[in-house]
């Protein structure tokens, strides 16, 4: 995977990787963000794709596309996730928000979920909640920013 994290007019960021079916997937994170629930695919990005992904990788200029889609990140105003019990359901645990990240954080997040469900988390899991928490102050920033 080759990851661009330099911000850039349009965008904040991109990637793009070869799956075991050699087809190239990329995403580009639109700057300013688009809000709501637009879902359709479109092509207005590609422009802004290919200008990125060749100033990267050069050798894929006669790459062909096959198709687009759209995603949506569910995020919260800092960018971090929620994670951990909400106050007033007793057997409901919150794991939402990755912001794209789910499986990156998956793994980790999975085994505190694993020992909040069975209430055995321990000072290292707390701390990670209280960052987490739905009930945290969403004024801040997120940390990548």
């Amino acid at each position: 995977m080759v990851i661009d994290m330099r911000k850039q007019p349009g965008s904040a960021n991109y990637y793009f990787y070869q799956n075991h079916e050699g087809q190239v997937v990329f995403c580009i994170t639109p700057d300013p963000p688009i809000l709501g629930i637009k879902d359709l695919s479109t092509s207005e990005f590609l422009p802004m794709v290919a200008k990125r992904m060749l100033s990267i990788y050069p050798r894929l200029k006669n790459l062909k596309i096959r198709r687009t889609w759209r995603g949506q990140y569910p995020m919260t105003p800092d960018g971090f996730p929620i994670v951990g019990r909400p106050k007033n359901l007793s057997n409901y645990v919150n794991a939402v928000g990755m912001s794209g990240q789910g499986f990156m954080l998956g793994p980790g997040l999975g085994e505190v979920i694993s020992r909040i469900v069975t209430n055995t988390t321990n000072e290292n899991d707390e701390k990670v909640l209280k960052s987490f928490s739905l009930y945290r102050d969403f004024s801040g920033m997120e940390a990548f920013k």
